[in-house]
């Protein structure tokens, strides 16, 4: 029997197990059923609609909710609006909308077996990944409030043919699944059952290879954390920011290391490798530039020798002028600003002279008189140009007294 419950952590507060109805996650909730009380599980299924047999399937597991006496959950995504990449965008929001939901306590299982993790270790490798993608499917991890766990990535998808043979496990195929239009399916139906006639032993030298990238990851965040702590991120009000001078005093490799986690740890996607290398030439070449990358969702920049991360803009507030007179409470939900009016003078280190305060936006279209002031104030607070429009300004009256960066 499959032992996919033995790692699962005892005292988790539920279990959900997301639910397609084929063959994989059907063999992991009857395999979890044999070994958990039904009331501690919720069979989640995701319908994308992106096929003509997705209401079709979302009804089996309906069905196969009701023959097993176990809670279903059913959430539809509208995917109308994407045109390309539609297989990784519908991944993508089926985890975000896992993430939104979990609560600590909770976990959520994913039937990933041996197989998934070979395709997906040779499709990274065919991408030139390194490292952290040909670490494969990791077996746990953090999300949302919860913890995703995959018991199953020891075993083959022979292994799970065999247990749903043996238990007369019923499951829906999906039609998408047996054309070789997406990478992956070519993969499975053409290159792997070549590689196993040729390496029986295949799937298990994929995993090693898998686990050992896993440790030499884990190696290279280490060594990451230790660089990023002396290149001097940032916390005096801006975003964390990398110090030019000592990343380019760093090897070549633990430079782009160091680029890779630091743009990881903010939740954006890695850059190529190319416009990494772009990048550093461009710094190293020189020292005065200031080079920008776009990349998807965010960009690079340079100001005062550090480099910025910059996500793409937010609209700004429809107002460019808060007015409080001598109120004591001050917020600007649009600013992120909910303090007193004590409090921001003392950080302005300004005596309260009882006039009316208010919160102004830099307004480019309007004649400024305290222009040269306000560039005086940027500088000292070293407020890169992209977030000047958006920092507030500090009025007594008709008096600038500072800024809030």
């Amino acid at each position: 029997m499959l032992t996919c419950y033995q790692n699962l952590p005892v005292d988790a507060r539920r279990i959900y197990v997301a639910f397609s109805g084929g063959l994989d996650s059907s063999v992991l909730l009857h395999c979890l059923l044999e070994q958990r009380p039904a009331d501690d599980i919720v069979a989640w299924h995701v319908n994308h609609g992106l096929q003509p047999a997705a209401g079709q399937m979302e009804e089996f597991c309906r069905q196969q909710a009701r023959l097993l006496d176990v809670e279903l959950r059913v959430d539809r995504l509208d995917m109308r609006d994407v045109e390309r990449n539609v297989e990784a965008e519908a991944r993508h929001r089926r985890y975000r909308l896992f993430a939104a939901v979990l609560e600590t306590g909770d976990l959520l299982l994913t039937a990933h077996h041996a197989d998934d993790q070979a395709e997906t270790f040779l499709l990274n490798a065919l991408r030139g990944s390194g490292s952290a993608g040909l670490r494969g499917i990791a077996p746990q991890r953090a999300l949302g409030k919860g913890l995703l766990v995959r018991p199953l990535l020891e075993y083959s998808r022979e292994d799970l043919e065999n247990y749903a043979a043996d238990r007369e496990i019923a499951w829906c195929n999906d039609p998408s699944n047996s054309g070789t239009r997406f990478d992956r399916n070519y993969l499975r139906r053409e290159v792997m059952p070549v590689l196993k006639a040729r390496w029986p032993h295949a799937l298990r030298g994929f995993a090693a290879a898998a686990e050992l990238q896993r440790e030499t990851r884990h190696i290279l965040d280490e060594v990451a954390d230790m660089d990023l702590a002396a290149c001097g991120a940032s916390d005096n009000g801006h975003p964390a920011t990398i110090d030019i001078d000592a990343l380019l005093a760093l090897t070549a490799a633990r430079r782009k290391n160091l680029l890779r986690h630091w743009i990881a740890a903010s939740g954006l996607a890695s850059p190529p490798q190319t416009r990494l290398v772009t990048l550093l030439q461009q710094l190293r070449a020189r020292p005065d530039a200031s080079p920008r990358i776009d990349l998807s969702g965010y960009s690079i920049r340079v100001y005062d020798r550090r480099l910025f991360l910059v996500p793409e803009e937010v609209p700004r507030p429809t107002s460019d002028r808060f007015d409080f007179g001598l109120a004591q409470e001050i917020a600007v939900e649009a600013l992120d600003l909910d303090s007193t009016r004590a409090a921001i003078l003392t950080r302005l280190g300004i005596e309260d002279d009882r006039q009316p305060l208010s919160i102004r936006l830099r307004n480019r279209g309007a004649q400024n008189v305290d222009r040269h002031r306000l560039k005086r104030l940027f500088q000292k607070g070293r407020v890169p140009p992209w977030r000047r429009d958006s920092v507030a300004q500090v009025y007594l009256g008709e008096r600038l007294v500072g800024i809030l960066p």
